[in-house]
């Protein structure tokens, strides 16, 4: 997209579009609106997802050569990604660093039979730090939404937007809850 010395719009396009066509720009990843609100201050509620929000994992993320679109809650139905239990798991496994080598070893060469033994064997655990994330998650962005509605719109005019994506994460962090609670 450019502009011309007269103010007019000119956009290539990778394909031919019928005159009168609407042109659409994508701003990101439509299944999660966190990077969203964050990058253009705009919050897409039809999102499905949102990232579970395990940025102190971050090391554990990249190890198994993920990304925050990799690990998503789901807003209606409170599913969880796969990855988000296998980066769980592998976080749970530091405490034997043979038994994180052995699940690194079959995340990364595909061996579902292995990384499903051992989210099996450890699934107490994983589900038990998945909940204490997901209860502390909820408790923080609690805090945070009533001191933000301590807060005067008019000296904080991105308020409302903030507290509506707070409401949107929330919302979906409570069907996780749900789900996990009823295993």
């Amino acid at each position: 997209m450019n502009y011309d010395e007269e103010g007019n719009c000119i956009m290539y396009t990778t394909r031919d579009v019928p005159a009168g066509s609407p042109l659409r720009m994508l701003y990101g990843d439509p299944t999660n609106p966190s990077p969203l609100f964050a990058t253009f201050g705009f919050l897409d509620e039809s999102s499905p997802a949102t990232f579970c929000k395990i940025m102190h994992l971050q090391p554990e993320m990249e190890a198994l050569g993920l990304d925050y679109s990799n690990l998503l809650f789901y807003k209606d139905t409170g599913d969880i990604s796969g990855e988000v239990w296998d980066v769980i798991l592998y976080s749970v496994l530091a405490f034997d660093a043979g038994l994180q080598q052995n699940f690194y070893q079959a995340y990364m060469s595909g061996d579902m039979e292995t990384k499903q033994a051992y989210h099996e064997e450890y699934y107490p655990f994983t589900l038990e730090a998945l909940k204490q994330h997901v209860d502390g998650f909820l408790a923080e962005l609690d805090a945070l939404s009533a001191h933000a509605y301590t807060k005067d719109p008019a000296s904080h005019p991105r308020l409302p937007v903030i507290l509506k994506h707070n409401e949107f994460v929330r919302s979906t962090f409570l069907a996780v809850k749900s789900r996990l609670d009823a295993m």
